[in-house]
């Protein structure tokens, strides 16, 4: 886990988002003062995908998150031809689809995709 500041600019107002890197599960105190939630999920790990799935299903039932902005992000830096992709678009957008007020993105450090998204 890590603390980090990072001031945006959207709509033409400045915000500060104070972001904490989490590690484990949410707990109740957790889900009460978080405003927004990244997922953050390799593509080619189904088990991190899994992961992903449980957490945002805990999330969830610790508090509803119709009121919560959620992103899922999918990172592919690791994909190769021995380490192929192995969740698919479809499977992640549904993830997402199931909450309101998700984005999905897939991105790559390595080559810059939709890091500043």
């Amino acid at each position: 886990g890590g603390q980090f500041k990072r001031e945006v600019t959207v709509d033409g107002q400045s915000h500060l988002l104070l972001i904490r890197e989490e590690a484990g599960a949410p707990d109740a105190q957790f889900a009460s003062w978080a405003d927004a939630v990244i997922f953050v999920f390799s593509l080619e790990s189904e088990s991190s995908f899994e992961e992903v799935t449980q957490l945002h299903a805990l999330l969830s039932e610790l508090r509803g998150t119709s009121d919560m902005a959620l992103a899922l992000v999918g990172t592919q830096d690791k994909i190769s031809s021995s380490s192929p992709r192995v969740v698919e678009d479809a499977r992640a957008r549904a993830l997402c689809g199931d909450a309101r007020r998700c984005l999905y993105y897939e991105t790559c450090a390595t080559y810059g995709l939709n890091v500043d998204r």
